[in-house]
């Protein structure tokens, strides 16, 4: 047999990260409309989202081990079966306790994506491991468009019930690890030391501990990411509580989010940072972001709805590249992996921080939420009027 030739592995991976998280879009926006229907207040609602994340948070490293040891492929697979496990679960849940049972369950699948990174280490040399790396921020792109438009319409399929969703994402979950099973080859040689930058948590502390610059874009980091993710958990709820919309329309609120936002990260971003530099550009990202989030929150029209998620959608795009480009750039290349996997926990952290956060202010207010992600952003800002922009030293 032929080996699969770099390229060709490359795409399958793409493939089977794409579907992955399209059955995790499939659920985000129904899945407040289900727990409310269980009983769930809005903060059980923000603790649904929230737990998964925290899940990833301690799954994420150990993952990353296993597949060190026993190779990538077995690991991407058994992700991707635990995923299909915990979408039948909640395609099946009856009450509160079962949807977060899947949502447990989900966390653990679906915390694969540094086993997928460290796979397109192994079979990209260097010079080319940045394209390939692409193709996992490409998959989050297209899988957070599609997901909850598809979401959305399989919700009518069922009305009341997370039977089609579920069902549907746990299908698309288990067909992708039965094709990685049949096509995807082990990545690692037996006996080869481990291409995956293993998380030092010692080395990732004293690079931050000696630049400001890092602390400041790790500060501003977690300030965004905790300003996007308010919206996980309280758009559904709002559009429906405020506007009438159902899961249908919410689904396709976040994938218009969604759209947006992979325009501006896969087109804009590429043309505006040569000319303008990273840094100038997430401080103008702060603009429409925090814009975006206060318009939402005080919305009282469809389009006036809409227009602030496209506001969203603008700054998130423009503020994510620039941030963890100026982190990479920021860092001691011997460095640099423990301190981008610092970045991804705070990143993690943030996601579980602020669902939960989000769904106790929305108790209080409809708006709250979207007012105190504005002001995140407004910190963010404040953060990165401190930084640097870093000297270009070549081509």
């Amino acid at each position: 047999m032929q080996p699969t030739p770099p390229r060709a592995r490359l795409g399958l991976l793409f493939f089977a990260v794409l579907v992955d998280l399209v059955g995790f879009g499939i659920v985000l926006p129904v899945l407040p409309f289900y727990a409310e229907g269980f009983g769930a207040d809005f903060g059980q609602v923000g603790l649904l989202y929230a737990i998964y994340s925290l899940v990833q948070l301690v799954m994420a490293p150990l993952w990353g081990r296993v597949s060190d040891r026993v190779g990538r492929r077995p690991v991407i697979i058994l992700g991707l079966l635990g995923s299909a496990v915990a979408y039948t679960i909640f395609a099946r849940a009856d009450s509160l306790a079962v949807l977060f049972l899947s949502r447990i369950v989900g966390g653990i699948g679906g915390s694969t994506i540094p086993v997928a990174q460290a796979y397109i280490a192994d079979v990209t040399p260097p010079g080319r491991r940045a394209g390939g790396l692409g193709l996992i921020g490409a998959a989050f792109g297209l899988g957070f468009v599609i997901g909850p438009a598809l979401g959305g319409i399989l919700s009518g399929v069922s009305p009341g019930s997370p039977a089609a969703p579920g069902y549907t994402a746990a299908a698309l979950c288990l067909a992708n690890a039965l094709a990685a099973l049949a096509w995807l080859p082990e990545s690692r040689r037996r006996g080869t030391p481990p291409t995956s930058s293993r998380f030092n948590l010692g080395a990732a502390l004293a690079e931050v501990a000696r630049s400001r610059q890092i602390r400041l874009i790790l500060a501003g980091y977690l300030c965004i990411t905790m300003g996007f993710s308010t919206l996980q958990p309280t758009l559904s709820l709002l559009a429906s509580g405020r506007f009438a919309m159902g899961p249908r329309e919410a689904g396709y609120l976040f994938a218009l989010l969604g759209i947006v936002s992979v325009i501006v990260q896969g087109g804009l971003v590429r043309r505006l940072v040569p000319r303008f530099g990273e840094r100038r550009l997430l401080r103008v990202s702060g603009i429409p972001f925090c814009l975006g989030l206060a318009l939402v929150g005080v919305a009282t029209t469809a389009p006036a709805l809409l227009a602030g998620l496209v506001l969203i959608g603008i700054g998130y795009g423009g503020s994510i590249p620039s941030v963890l480009a100026l982190l990479s750039r920021a860092t001691d290349p011997e460095r640099q992996g423990a301190v981008l996997g610092l970045g991804q926990s705070v990143g993690s952290l943030a996601r579980v921080l602020s669902p939960a956060m989000a769904g106790a202010l929305l108790e209080v207010r409809l708006a709250l939420p979207y007012m105190v992600g504005a002001a995140l952003i407004l910190v963010a800002a404040l953060f990165a009027a401190g930084l640097v922009q870093p000297e270009d030293t070549g081509p």
